[in-house]
């Protein structure tokens, strides 16, 4: 039931439009006269390179630059059934939005200030580089690495971590244990020069 919904109020209209956009006379038309165009300039050059070309003689991007929606399909948008549900919250929400402002938002309207209060719920970080020009960025210090927020969270997880929890009270009896063979380690060194 929810796929032929789909299908009758979003993948029908969608592909009748793409039809009528690609499969008009009016395309196959524009379309000959381009073909035209450039198998005469080929028959006059010999060649036709995409780097290498007179506007004045031929110009592939003619239809583009005629017309800019040229090729493009412009669409409604859509009550996609898959997506009722979040409709449904949205409207809500919008709807209780209005009653507090007294304002009446469009649906994009109150997308924005949904994306602003997003925005506005999370710290702002002082001075973190997407918030900056370049300009600004290359006013900083040369030293500069993080914002004053970050150096605040970095010290409340502040530790010691050299403190060891091995206990070397038994190795005093065995001081031999302790004792580094440096003499070793110097003949070692010592044969290995020779060599």
């Amino acid at each position: 039931m929810l796929h032929k919904r789909w299908v009758d109020d979003v993948a029908d209209p969608l592909q009748k439009k793409i039809i009528e956009k690609v499969g008009s006379q009016n395309i196959k038309q524009k379309r000959q006269e381009e073909l035209d165009s450039f198998l005469k300039y080929v028959n006059k050059k010999g060649n036709a390179f995409i780097e290498h070309y007179d506007p004045n003689e031929y110009d592939p991007f003619y239809m583009t630059k005629e017309d800019l929606n040229f090729l493009k399909v412009t669409i409604p948008p859509f009550r996609d059934p898959l997506k009722k549900a979040q409709y449904d919250k949205d409207d809500e929400k919008r709807t209780l939005l209005q009653c507090e402002t007294g304002k009446i938002y469009t649906m994009k309207e109150f997308k924005e200030i949904e994306k602003a209060k997003l925005h506005s719920r999370f710290p702002r970080i002082s001075n973190p580089r997407h918030f900056m020009t370049p300009n600004e960025w290359l006013k900083l210090p040369t030293r500069y690495i993080e914002s004053e927020f970050c150096k605040r969270s970095r010290l409340k997880v502040k530790a010691n971590y050299n403190i060891s929890s091995f206990d070397w009270k038994p190795l005093e009896r065995a001081p031999h244990l302790l004792e580094s063979p440096k003499k070793e380690k110097a003949i070692i060194c010592n044969c290995w020069s020779q060599c």
